[in-house]
């Protein structure tokens, strides 16, 4: 074991995760559309989300690495197309109250948290990035050595929290602008739910 290597694969991870924090995604929209809502104490829980979630991905993708099967990834697109839709109904029932912001609250929000994790599990972007992307990579890491795997570990989620949070925090303060400048950005959080579950179903149902 040698200290560059260790380091390289802490610096891949990272880099990785970052990509993965800013990548635009239902999980993304809902995280920022929480953190309009509600503030940084009900987005930030999102944030630990991949945390929750990731475990069985990784696991079922380093399982079936490039063998996971199309129809898998269509009932997959089709639930989080589903699950897409929810949470947009959940952002225009927020909407719908009109320019009023709710209060930031006090105390986290679990709820948010279990929401993230099921936004997660139910898209299937992840599960192509850990078996097409970051799966080889944790893979070549963990033959030299496991230490090597956990700095790669280590270092995509440190990142790609660190970078949610800094995502968070900055749309939290959106609210600072004002309630109409954060009811307009909560409707385009929706319209934004709603395209990425038309696109799930569509891949889901036709492939």
């Amino acid at each position: 074991m040698t200290a560059p290597s260790f380091l390289s694969y802490l610096l891949q991870g990272a880099a990785l995760g970052f990509s993965a924090a800013i990548t635009p995604g239902a999980f993304q929209t809902y995280m920022i559309a929480e953190s309009l809502s509600g503030g940084w104490r009900r987005g930030a829980p999102v944030a630990f989300a991949p945390l929750f979630s990731d475990f069985p991905i990784i696991l079922l993708s380093l399982l079936l690495l490039n063998q996971l099967s199309e129809s898998f990834l269509q009932v997959i697109g089709i639930a989080g197309g589903v699950f897409a839709l929810y949470l947009a109904w959940r952002m225009w029932s927020v909407w719908r109250q009109g320019t009023d912001l709710p209060r930031e609250d006090s105390s986290t929000d679990r709820g948010s948290l279990r929401r993230g994790v099921l936004a997660n599990i139910l898209n299937p972007g992840p599960y192509l990035f850990w078996s097409l992307v970051s799966g080889p990579i944790l893979l070549a890491a963990l033959r030299e050595s496991y230490l090597f795997g956990a700095a790669f570990l280590l270092g995509f989620y440190f990142m790609m929290v660190m970078s949610s949070i800094a995502i968070v925090l900055i749309f939290s303060q959106a609210r600072r602008l004002g309630p109409r400048i954060v009811h307009a950005l909560l409707l385009i959080s929706t319209v934004i739910l709603v395209i990425f579950a038309g696109v799930l179903l569509t891949r889901g149902i036709f492939g």
